[in-house]
């Protein structure tokens, strides 16, 4: 597990609010306290699935407008917490893993990031979780998103 804090929340909420960056990653869930308190499950209805959709979890682009709307205005949100994953599909990359999470809390102006991973089977072998750590290092460092790790 990684905890991390972004060091320009200004540059990286527009690009997980209005880019494209996070459009690869599933919305499992949220919760948002500005003029009001919102909370959005990110499950799929039942009758949404099907033998060529079987994704659990909506996409980020499907709930990113939802989030947009709801902290929109002139006072910044007095804190949001988002939970992203990485689609079934992709999981495979990651030994022994069930489910990746990156999880998001923007709170008095600081976004701080932390990473998961949950194990198909109980194991002390940590090499999804370590894979899952250096895939997220890697991403920011990628798309220059300026952070800095918590000890």
């Amino acid at each position: 597990m990684l905890a991390f804090t972004v060091l320009d929340t200004k540059k990286f909420m527009s690009q997980l609010l209005k880019g494209s960056l996070f459009d690869d990653f599933t919305f499992r869930q949220g919760e948002i306290s500005s003029n009001a308190f919102f909370s959005i499950n990110g499950l799929k209805n039942k009758e949404d699935l099907d033998e060529t959709n079987s994704e659990p979890y909506c996409l980020w682009p499907e709930i990113k407008p939802f989030v947009f709307q709801s902290i929109k205005g002139k006072k910044l949100p007095r804190n949001i917490k988002l939970v992203l994953s990485l689609p079934q599909e992709t999981i495979a990359l990651y030994p022994n893993t069930k489910s990746v999470f990156l999880n998001l809390l923007f709170r008095d102006g600081s976004l701080v990031c932390t990473t998961a991973s949950a194990q198909e089977l109980f194991s002390l072998d940590q090499q999804g979780n370590q894979k899952w750590d250096n895939d997220v290092l890697s991403f920011f460092k990628k798309h220059e998103i300026t952070i800095q790790l918590d000890t």
